[in-house]
């Protein structure tokens, strides 16, 4: 009996029966084409095609469910998915090769896509306008992909707003974009119950996310997430800032030039050449980080809780260590 199809070959074949369905299939359908290789009992199958639909979904495959008399049928939209002709240059689609294949996207233990390439987000864009033949790039970075990031990058595509539990408290938010800082991902959007924009560390969210109506979000025009996420790192979250005043020893300045600086921070010039930093601070990950690179050349003179925050951390650690 001839081998079944490899991972990557078996979403490429569902992908065509996907695309190649204008009335949609029901999972049944679908995991009896023999050309999928999907294993004959009927949880196993169920399973492997369960896993294979977060995969394609966390590539970008925009897989549409419709319920017709009890079964859900699945297809993609073909105009939803192929991208138009860029008319990119073969250095240009080389380029970008290189580009996508050196992050790799970690599939974590909550429902993410196990056992595809982790760089296959990258690929499927590339599949999409045309490909490139060539091997993919060493990664030069890991982001986790879990099943709660693939939810939300499916509500942000099909600009549909989400809910989840966040700090113990139901949010409601339109999803306006999702970036990565600092190995994780994080969610900016509109909240409703404050109605203004807030960001979320998605690992810190609290269970299933769920996702609402298709097309009733509209995002900003000038809105990009990078660009929130790179212009203000200490305010990654959501709450209260509070007001961090740092002394950092002369010389040390540079540190601080990889948390690019708020608009509402302040540095002063002291009589003894130090720089007093005073920050608004929401996200205390962020700060511990800051202050671990300036070691001991920095010392947090208020508020007396984000300085307790940070030694009680510090000793955490060394009681780990130890």
């Amino acid at each position: 009996m001839p081998p079944g199809p490899g991972r990557d070959e078996r979403l490429l074949n569902l992908l065509a029966c996907l695309l190649d369905s204008p009335a949609g299939r029901t999972m049944e359908e679908l995991v009896a084409f023999p050309e999928l290789g999907y294993p004959p009992r009927h949880e196993s199958a169920r399973r492997a095609f369960e896993r294979d639909k977060d995969s394609l979904r966390a590539m970008g495959v925009p897989i549409a469910v419709s319920t017709s008399d009890g079964e859900h049928r699945y297809r993609v939209d073909p105009g939803e998915y192929y991208l138009p002709d860029l008319d990119l240059t073969d250095d240009e689609r080389a380029a970008l090769w290189l580009a996508v294949t050196a992050v790799a996207l970690e599939s974590g233990p909550a429902g993410g896509p196990g056992g595809a390439d982790p760089r296959s987000a990258g690929t499927s864009a590339l599949m999409k306008l045309g490909g490139f033949a060539g091997g993919p790039a060493e990664p030069v970075a890991v982001l986790p992909l879990d099943g709660t990031v693939v939810a939300l990058f499916e509500a942000y595509q099909r600009r549909a707003p989400v809910s989840f539990r966040y700090r113990g408290e139901t949010r409601t938010v339109d999803p306006w974009g999702l970036s990565s800082r600092r190995g994780h991902w994080y969610l900016a959007g509109r909240d409703h119950a404050r109605d203004a924009r807030r960001t979320f560390r998605t690992d810190r969210i609290e269970g299933e996310v769920e996702i609402g109506t298709p097309g009733t979000v509209t995002v900003p025009a000038d809105f990009r997430a990078a660009e929130v996420l790179a212009d203000q790192p200490l305010r990654y979250g959501d709450g209260p800032p509070v007001t961090a005043r740092v002394r950092v020893d002369p010389g040390w300045e540079a540190a601080l030039s990889g948390f690019p600086r708020d608009p509402e921070a302040r540095f002063t010039r002291l009589d003894d050449g130090a720089l007093l930093a005073e920050m608004p601070v929401v996200n205390r990950d962020a700060f511990r980080s800051l202050m671990i690179e300036l070691l001991e050349h920095a010392v947090v003179l208020d508020p007396p809780e984000l300085r307790d925050d940070l030694v009680g951390w510090l000793r955490a650690v060394a009681g780990e260590e130890a």
